[in-house]
């Protein structure tokens, strides 16, 4: 990666829209912008940015010239890869705790998983709704682009929650499965919309 591209990536707002990115496996400008609280203007610039240095990758969506989707490359998905591991390492050096060896570790490291994993879970939750409220809410029909970015959209999630659901304990993997199951509805409605 050449020194344009790192230090884009090491700043918060760029780092905060290819994880964005790579969360939703492929989004629009505005869905970014809303989700790391920024404009819309300084979002595209970023992303304009990002695409410059092979990061990300901008598709037209349907016969809308103005409507693109922001995919990552092949090296935006290594580079989102090693921002998230980067910022995992930090987070746990910012707790400031120094564990000790043997049983305290693995105890520590499981009660951090499942703080971890509750947060993800309302995280998920959360986007479940609202990727379901955009995508459906009072809508007679959908259109088959409507029908595959809906899938795209919610598909990153579903992994997420099968990783909970094989290596979470008892109460995660239930609120995982719950919203598994609440992913399903919303196929099913995709479904039944589907023009």
């Amino acid at each position: 990666m050449d020194n344009d591209a790192f230090g884009l990536i090491l700043q918060q707002k760029p780092a905060r829209v290819l994880l964005a990115v790579s969360r939703e496996g492929g989004t629009y400008a505005s869905v970014i912008s809303r989700e790391i609280e920024s404009t819309f203007s300084h979002t595209t610039n970023i992303l304009g940015k990002l695409e410059e240095q092979g990061i990300v990758m901008f598709e037209q969506d349907g016969s809308d010239n103005r409507v693109k989707r922001v995919e990552l490359t092949q090296k935006g998905e290594a580079t989102a890869a090693l921002v998230e591991e980067l910022s995992a390492v930090l987070d746990d050096k910012k707790t400031g705790k120094k564990r000790a060896a043997g049983k305290k570790t693995k105890k520590a490291a499981v009660r951090k998983d499942a703080l971890d994993f509750g947060e993800k879970l309302e995280m998920i939750k959360a986007r479940i709704e609202l990727i379901s409220r955009e995508e459906l809410e009072g809508k007679g029909s959908i259109s088959q682009e409507d029908y595959v970015r809906i899938g795209r959209r919610l598909g990153p999630y579903r992994r997420e929650l099968r990783k909970i659901m094989e290596s979470g304990g008892k109460s995660d993997v239930k609120k995982a499965s719950g919203l598994d199951g609440v992913i399903e509805k919303v196929f099913a409605e995709r479904e039944r919309l589907r023009g």
